[in-house]
């Protein structure tokens, strides 16, 4: 049984060319480098705390995966649920980032009012999975809904960064700053990420194998802005510098 279970996982990660397992690895590594490089600093245990609930989602998500190979079942209810978890921690830890990084106060209240629709919409979505007439296809959709204002709240964040770093005459060079390689990879992540999330439903009914090799790509993404964020650690400088 469990060989077989083995081996139904691993033709489920060659879907998305082992992105998964790899992507679990990456949070795994950027956990103990947070561990050990994190200065107590606010934005830096965010990010820690970042890590540590993206280890514990992808682990879930494969125990759920597992069981859903095994039962035929679809477990959509639990996948969401983790998933919006993901988020909200995710969005927390570069919202305080790039509150400390930004200094115009108008940007500032921006991301404030970014962060309460945000958690608005999470808890609204909570409290709609009470329901029992809330469908699996309702809540796949608004799962991803979410997951489109995330990356374009993160999105605009990134282009008030940069815009700062247009018009502010910079003492510092851009490849001895943290923050500018964190941005960087993180304004890719989401300007790229958004379309498919926009059509992943409509995308996967019409050609699974699509959906699949765009999935790998997000998490692919997702590795090089893990990546960014642990060199960040590394430094001595803030990781908001």
């Amino acid at each position: 049984m469990n060989h077989e279970i083995i081996g139904r996982l691993i033709n489920f990660w060659r879907r998305t060319f082992f992105t998964e397992p790899i992507l679990l690895l990456c949070f795994i590594l950027c956990f103990i480098i947070g561990l050990l490089y994190n200065y107590k600093k606010k934005e830096r245990l965010l990010f820690l705390i970042y890590f540590f609930i993206g280890t514990i989602l992808f682990v879930s998500l494969n125990i759920i995966v597992a069981f859903k190979l095994l039962s035929g079942k679809k477990y959509i209810v639990y996948y969401e649920i983790s998933n919006t978890i993901f988020e909200l921690a995710e969005f927390s830890a570069f919202y305080y980032f790039f509150k400390v990084c930004l200094r115009t106060k108008a940007f500032k209240n921006i991301l404030k009012i970014f962060f309460a629709t945000l958690l608005s919409i999470i808890i609204v979505f909570f409290i709609g999975l009470t329901f029992p007439e809330y469908s699996q296809n309702k809540i796949a959709r608004h799962s991803l809904f979410i997951n489109v204002i995330e990356f374009f709240f993160l999105f605009a964040m990134c282009l008030a960064y940069f815009y700062e770093l247009l018009t502010n005459i910079q003492t510092t060079s851009l490849y001895r700053r943290p923050s500018f390689f964190i941005v960087t990879s993180t304004f890719f992540y989401s300007v790229l990420i958004i379309p498919f999330f926009m059509l992943a439903l409509d995308i996967f009914k019409t050609s699974t194998t699509t959906f699949y090799i765009l999935f790998g790509c997000h998490l692919f993404l997702l590795a090089t802005v893990l990546f960014s964020i642990s060199k960040a650690f590394l430094c001595k400088t803030p990781i908001t510098t």
